[in-house]
């Protein structure tokens, strides 16, 4: 699963123009927007009530930021060896026999504003 944000297409046009070396600032911007996509997943996860065990919502977390991006997922496995990512697609997309909750959909809708909003605090404090 991937997730984009349009509103930050501009910030990183107006770096660009700026003339500012992205590597550093595009790592720290990446680092306070994936913080904001955690809590956002782990929302939409409590919201869907998709909480068994509590082994997926702990899960969730940000890879390590490489130039300005970084992967954001249920890591890791369960109590019984199942993949946390792997239980986040079925639980998204559903089955022939359960149908899907799409709450990663959901976690985008609450993390975009507040990632964006961090992201670009931490460009305006760069200039």
């Amino acid at each position: 699963m991937k997730l984009s944000f349009e509103g930050l297409d501009e910030v990183y046009r107006e770096m660009t123009r700026a003339g500012e070396s992205v590597g550093p600032t595009a790592d720290r911007m990446a680092e306070a927007g994936a913080e904001e996509v955690v809590k956002g997943w782990q929302e939409a996860i409590q919201e869907a009530g998709l909480i068994r065990t509590g082994a997926m919502l702990r899960s969730v977390r940000a890879g390590k930021v490489k130039d300005g991006r970084t992967d954001i997922y249920p890591q890791g496995k369960d109590a019984k060896g199942t993949r946390n990512a792997e239980k986040a697609f079925i639980l998204h997309y559903g089955t022939s026999r359960k149908r899907g909750t799409r709450f990663v959909d959901r976690a985008e809708e609450i993390a975009e504003p507040r990632a964006v909003e961090a992201m670009t605090r931490i460009w305006e404090e760069s200039k």
